[in-house]
């Protein structure tokens, strides 16, 4: 921190390590400062939240267990298809002929499976189009009734909002997401197309909200698991910690995840 004072990456750096070390206040102070001069960076809101959470700080619960910043909705069947099912099959097909790579890329949060390497807002399948125009509902309702708010995502609310890259994933059985942040986002997405058979121990392939995704003493466990189901779309602030329980069977499953910045 010395060598490079005004590097915000080295600083979040910094925090996750005083936060390994149990050097909880310390962590605490330096996040603050990052988060004052980078008010944005999702990546140093979640280390601030975290450091919070460990040092027993009320001001957590604003940032990750207000109800209104997480939301769950199923999409309606677009026109032109008969029924949900419908839809999500002929998206699967369009879906599954993008994932050309075997394995997991670098530097992501996905385990055992592959991430499509265009963004699908630019594709022309027209099922693909039909996607984004049905879930144009879904995040219209949820930035509506986030109200207005200091917190860091009602403050950058403008009444709008841009598509900031959408890729598909694909999880082969024993896959899963390591937990992890958007830290260029805003608000973050999971858009499930296809599961493997329904009944699985829980949570096996549940969305897990709240853990962190890098070390601390004492561990945290995640806040809050949701169900996944084909055609849910889930939305949480891009800061918040959120990854994917592995899971078994012999199907893979596959979704659709997108962050949505102000427009």
């Amino acid at each position: 921190m010395r060598a490079a004072p005004g590097s915000v990456a080295t600083a979040r750096a910094a925090v996750e390590a005083l936060l390994h070390a149990e050097r909880i206040e310390e962590g605490v102070t330096l996040a603050e400062r990052i988060v004052a001069a980078a008010p944005d960076d999702q990546g140093a809101i979640a280390l601030l939240a975290t450091a919070w959470r460990l040092a027993g700080d009320q001001r957590h619960a604003a940032l990750c267990d207000d109800p209104a910043l997480v939301s769950t909705a199923l999409i309606t069947a677009p026109a032109g298809w008969p029924d949900l099912p419908a839809f999500l099959r002929e998206l699967a097909m369009a879906l599954e002929a993008l994932h050309a790579w075997r394995t997991h890329p670098l530097e992501q949060s996905m385990r055992h499976g592959s991430q499509t390497q265009v963004d699908l807002t630019r594709c022309d399948a027209p099922v693909i189009r039909a996607l984004f125009a049905a879930l144009h509902a879904p995040i219209r309702a949820h930035i509506d009734q986030l109200g207005p708010g200091s917190d860091p995502v009602r403050r950058r609310a403008t009444g709008s909002y841009c598509f900031a890259g959408a890729w598909s994933v694909r999880l082969r059985p024993g896959g899963y997401h390591e937990d992890h942040v958007h830290p260029a986002g805003w608000i973050s997405s999971a858009f499930y197309v296809s599961l493997p058979e329904a009944a699985r121990p829980v949570p096996e392939g549940w969305l897990s909200l709240g853990r962190p995704g890098v070390p601390t003493r004492p561990p945290l466990a995640p806040s809050r698991h949701i169900a996944p189901a084909p055609g849910m779309l889930v939305l949480v602030p891009s800061y918040l910690w959120h990854g994917t329980e592995p899971f078994g069977g012999e199907r893979p499953r596959l979704t659709v995840a997108f962050d949505l910045v102000p427009g």
